[in-house]
């Protein structure tokens, strides 16, 4: 207990200085970890990106949105529209079906959560990692259940293989209709799928895909649609939609059936897509990292420096100890402690944030942009920064106490 006192005691007269400085440590690793993580998401996106698609692909996005479009009496007059293009494709031989992304709004457990519907393509096309579970369990029929993928906290107590339900509205009245599902599979930090909601001029990866933070995946089935149909709901079609060449289509007939999508859509294909990424990537590399890493550069050497302040400031009490009992190796240990921390204490925190940052985004706590990692890999870091600079602060802040003896200390002091 009296050691305790003592390790708290070293921050006597430094107390504003200390919590300062703690304060401005835990603020400059967020921000570090916060850029990482950006950074990280924007080259994982281009990763997947790269391992799903193919060169012959292109991104499609609609010039305009027509007054038949506006006055449109369907419920999903973006799928309409869609659907209707692709008809008008398939009369052409470079034509390969269109990839769509399809959601719905639904309730679990009285929570609005946002659903997606993939095609069996698409099962097979975007099987991203999982935590538990298989996608290949998504291919399972049954009439008492639909198999989905589960994705956020809010699915984490649900185990693989059990049964829940989520309620789907009626888009005329305010009855529901609930709907078993059955878990096949988690997914997988950072919970990306493609979401298809991004037009411009300079589509990069980074626009093709959203954090699914609650939600499932069903797979496209009549059993599904005759659901929605039961409830007269119907679930919405992004705008956006990627198609591709067929891969043994000749030069001529790519061209005519480009020429086909360019008269109605905004075009851009697999290469430029992958050139507007790494621009935005070394433009992140060159702005966003730079900046973070001078900050943690600048608070460790102001640390080192606080730290050996407070020392020089704390001999004499140190010596007056020695002269009344305590050992060298008792005030080492004091001055060890009450240094390291304060660099552990921000990491720490840090890592508290990091851990339960899935938890305080996905019940509103906070809101932060869907591009980020926060992963195992962020908790090593900010562990081993904290540790690193905790190590050489006390290393540093000890060698300078050893300088002088205690008598020496107190003499000048004294004198």
């Amino acid at each position: 207990m009296k050691t305790l006192k003592l390790i708290f005691e070293f921050f006597t007269n430094n107390k504003i200085t200390a919590i300062i400085i703690s304060i401005i440590y835990i603020f400059v690793l967020f921000i570090a970890n916060n850029s990482f993580g950006m950074y990280r998401y924007i080259v994982y996106t281009e990763d997947i990106f790269k391992t799903t698609e193919t060169t012959d692909s292109f991104y499609c996005m609609p010039n305009l949105v027509t007054a038949e479009m506006v006055n449109s009496s369907s419920m999903d007059p973006w799928g309409d529209y869609i659907n209707n293009v692709e008809n008008n494709a398939r009369k052409y031989k470079a034509y390969v079906p269109f990839t769509k992304v399809k959601y719905f709004n639904s309730d679990f457990n009285g929570v609005r959560i946002k659903s997606y519907i993939y095609t069996t393509d698409m099962i097979e096309k975007y099987q991203f990692n999982l935590k538990n579970g298989s996608w290949n369990n998504m291919q399972e029929q049954s009439s008492d259940y639909f198999n989905v993928i589960v994705s956020g906290i809010y699915f984490d107590y649900l185990n693989i293989g059990d049964i829940a339900e989520i309620e789907l509205p009626n888009y005329f009245d305010s009855s529901t209709k609930k709907i078993k599902i059955k878990v096949a599979g988690k997914l997988a930090e950072p919970y990306t799928v493609p979401s298809f909601n991004t037009s411009g001029t300079d589509i990069n990866t980074y626009d093709l895909y959203q954090k699914l933070e609650n939600g499932l995946i069903f797979v496209e089935s009549s059993r599904l649609t005759k659901v929605f149909k039961s409830v007269n709901n119907c679930p919405l079609t992004a705008e956006n939609f990627i198609a591709s060449y067929k891969s043994n289509s000749s030069e001529a007939e790519r061209k005519e059936y480009l020429n086909y999508f360019t008269k109605q859509f905004r075009v851009t294909d697999y290469d430029n897509i992958i050139k507007n990424t790494d621009k935005v990537i070394e433009l992140s590399f060159r702005r966003r990292l730079p900046t973070p890493l001078f900050m943690l550069s600048i608070m460790t050497v102001a640390l080192i420096s606080i730290s050996v302040l407070f020392v020089n400031k704390k001999l004499r009490e140190h010596s007056i100890y020695y002269l009344c009992g305590c050992n060298r190796r008792k005030s080492y240990f004091i001055i060890s402690c009450a240094i390291g921390l304060m660099g552990l204490l921000g990491g720490l925190l840090n890592i508290l944030f990091i851990v339960n940052y899935d938890f305080l985004t996905s019940n509103g706590i906070i809101n932060m942009s869907d591009g980020l990692i926060y992963d195992g890999q962020t908790v090593l870091f900010t562990l081993l920064y904290a540790l690193a600079v905790s190590a050489v602060s006390v290393i540093i802040s000890i060698l300078v106490f050893r300088k002088s003896s205690p008598i020496e200390i107190y003499r000048k002091y004294e004198s």
